[in-house]
């Protein structure tokens, strides 16, 4: 009779095997370069190698281990070392003058902006102008710069320079100028370190069909790797008519580097609502707009909205034990299925013999 305890005995060793070395598996993740290159880049994944072992790297954002900080880097003279412990706060020798280093030589102000943010219809041929609220949060008088990037043919700053007291407000006009194509323009303003982030829809003057796009991500944040969720609205103007447009989607950083292109045609004949969703494992940490340009036959209805790219959050260590442990168990589970499949099949040879070959009486 066949016996098939010796197959039980190794196949359990190894699972046992398995389980044991899954932790070290290390895993590399092959990603497009950032910015739209198309050279490919090669990085071990710490969420690969680290999943059921802890894998404590200095520079990975992540306080773990015997690490007293960690500020995303490995380099000293930041207040956390290379080997990511805390250092003495270097000297300074700002005069509460209001004014504190934001690193990299960037002098960042101490005021508020309101609002930080500008997201501007304009149809083309036509201004329009908007106010920002400055105010000195410092215990001292305060002059802070004013300047702009990436729109220096669609903005017109209302001053310079602003000098205010301490805790006085000052307000900055500003003029946005619509030129002669339809577009999504991308921009900031500078004022004092802090950035106003600007995005211009500049539409046509005829307009039959208008559009809006709308990001449904909480908080307008994505993790890196999850998808952009958006929604999007088509509004026919006038009386119904049925007209193929055409959907240009593009997503872009605040200095107008463009990293995602899409387009798609559809026959519209009164208002829609459309889901669309955008991968972002491609993108670096930062801001960014996606922006939709609606073509029609002798027009261009351009929209937009900002979003934040963040940083994936890892599994804890309870996470991880919780997700080794669930594995753990279907591994279980899976070899007293094997077994009792083994019996079973056991038992029918059994109780079900052969019968005798012709030759046996």
């Amino acid at each position: 009779m066949y016996n098939n305890y010796g197959f039980e005995r190794n196949f359990f060793i190894l699972l046992i095997l398995m389980a044991f070395f899954l932790p070290f598996v290390q895993g590399d993740i092959i990603s497009v370069n950032s910015g739209g290159s198309e050279s490919l880049v090669v990085t071990p994944d710490r969420y690969i190698e680290g999943f059921f072992f802890l894998n404590v790297v200095c520079g990975d954002g992540l306080i773990e281990g015997s690490e007293q900080c960690d500020d995303g880097n490995a380099e000293a003279g930041d207040g956390c070392s290379a080997t990511c412990q805390t250092e003495p706060p270097a000297d300074d020798d700002d005069d509460d003058d209001g004014v504190g280093g934001a690193g990299a030589g960037v002098v960042v102000a101490n005021i508020s902006v309101d609002p930080d943010e500008f997201n501007v219809n304009l149809a083309i041929s036509t201004t329009k102008e908007e106010s920002i609220l400055v105010t000195n949060l410092g215990s001292s008088e305060l002059t802070v710069s004013v300047s702009q990037e990436g729109l220096d043919s669609y903005l017109i700053l209302g001053a310079s320079n602003l000098t205010m007291q301490p805790g006085q407000s000052s307000i900055l006009n500003v003029v946005f100028v619509a030129l002669s194509d339809p577009e999504i323009v991308t921009g900031k303003i500078i004022i004092g370190g802090k950035t106003v982030l600007v995005a211009l829809n500049i539409q046509s003057t005829l307009l039959l069909f208008d559009s809006n796009i709308v990001v449904l991500n909480e908080n307008f944040k994505v993790e890196q790797g999850d998808d952009l969720e958006t929604l999007v609205t088509l509004i026919p103007f006038g009386d119904p008519t049925r007209l193929d447009v055409t959907l240009d989607f593009t997503i872009r950083d605040f200095r107008s580097q463009i990293y995602l292109t899409k387009s798609e045609t559809l026959l519209v004949e009164r208002q829609i609502n459309l889901e669309r969703n955008f991968q972002t494992g491609f993108l670096p940490v930062g801001d960014y707009v996606v922006g939709l340009v609606l073509k029609y036959p002798n027009g261009v209805a351009p929209s937009s909205a900002s979003f934040e790219v963040i940083e994936k959050v890892p599994l804890s260590i309870f996470g991880r034990l919780i997700l080794f442990l669930i594995i753990l168990i279907l591994l279980v589970l899976i070899l007293i299925i094997i077994i009792i499949i083994i019996k079973k099949l056991r038992e029918r040879r059994e109780n079900n013999p052969s019968p005798p070959g012709p030759g046996f009486a």
